[in-house]
């Protein structure tokens, strides 16, 4: 086992700029890959398909997204396409200045009564449904928005295409891996570890790959929050309209949240804590910002612009 194992270290340590390169442009690539081809990949991940059929775009979507593109002077050189998703909130992918376009899911709710017909069967995570339940009954007020509300979730992810966000969010990878690559090979060089037996290099490896792995986490996490509380604020300061409308959404959010975490029992407490937020998958790190904090932004963002005067 010898031979291959330091075969395969002296070819890495001859070769090791250019897997360098090669990995972080393997890893850049692959994170805006989603966002380089959005159509047809999103569209048949999140396509509303009711009855087994897809479900078009209907007229009253579309002349909602074209209101939305208006208010914020979007240029009619921009490309983007919108379908109907199955999901409670808008999907989004692709950069709209490229010849492949940006697309925007538009939940099927957004039509109002098409998902939450009493009549109709909704599986949400793994459990049906029951419409006539207090939380059935709750969860269905959740999903009914407003004009104001539609147009914030909507203008929210125009904001985040057109800001070619997702390219800033695919750095911290490669970033992370490079510096991790640069310091492990410079302190391995300061403490001689190159001359010394090759199981103390491999155990110093693993702790920069752990402390790598660490700094990754730390700045995707730093990250996302600053992008999304900068996504809020740049989409609430289109007017006291869509700051209303942002206010809205997000206590139906929370509210829908927590009427979930009833409908689905013991598995809705590990998914929703009692404010209604996302618990974390990860002890360890908390990937997005809690509605509650995303709301309350928005609500002093809202009463800034019904009273400039105050502070």
């Amino acid at each position: 086992m010898a031979g291959p194992l330091w075969r395969a270290a002296a070819f890495i340590q001859r070769h090791r700029t250019g897997l360098l390169v090669s990995s972080c442009t393997g890893l850049f690539g692959a994170q805006v890959s989603y966002h380089l081809f959005p159509d047809p990949v999103v569209q048949w991940l999140y396509q509303y398909w009711p009855q087994g059929q897809p479900a078009p775009l209907s007229l009253e979507l579309q002349s909602l997204f074209q209101e939305v593109l208006q208010d914020m002077g979007v240029p009619s050189g921009r490309h983007y396409k919108a379908f109907t998703t199955f999901t409670f909130q808008p999907v989004s992918a692709g950069f709209p200045r490229l010849p492949a376009g940006a697309v925007v899911g538009i939940p099927a709710i957004f039509l109002g009564g098409t998902v939450t017909d009493t009549d109709q069967s909704v599986v949400v995570h793994g459990q049906r449904v029951e419409w006539q339940s207090p939380a059935g009954a709750r969860l269905r007020d959740a999903l009914t928005l407003s004009r104001d509300a539609h147009k914030f979730a909507l203008a929210r992810e125009v904001v985040y295409l057109e800001s070619s966000a997702a390219a800033l969010q695919a750095l911290p990878a490669p970033a992370c891996l490079a510096g991790t690559w640069v310091l492990g090979v410079g302190a391995k060089q300061a403490l001689g570890l190159y001359g010394g037996p090759m199981n103390l290099r491999a155990a110093f490896n693993l702790v920069a790959a752990v402390a790598g792995f660490v700094a990754y986490a730390f700045s995707t996490d730093s990250l996302t929050h600053a992008l999304e509380a900068w996504l809020d604020h740049r989409t609430a300061s289109l007017s006291v309209a869509y700051a209303r409308g942002g206010v809205e959404f997000y206590e139906k959010v929370l509210s829908g949240n927590l009427a979930l975490r009833s409908l689905l029992g013991r598995r809705g407490e590990k998914l929703y804590t009692p404010s209604g937020n996302v618990v974390p998958r990860h002890w360890f790190r908390i990937k997005h910002l809690p509605y509650t904090a995303r709301r309350d932004s928005v609500l002093q963002m809202w009463r800034l612009a019904l009273n400039p005067g105050q502070s």
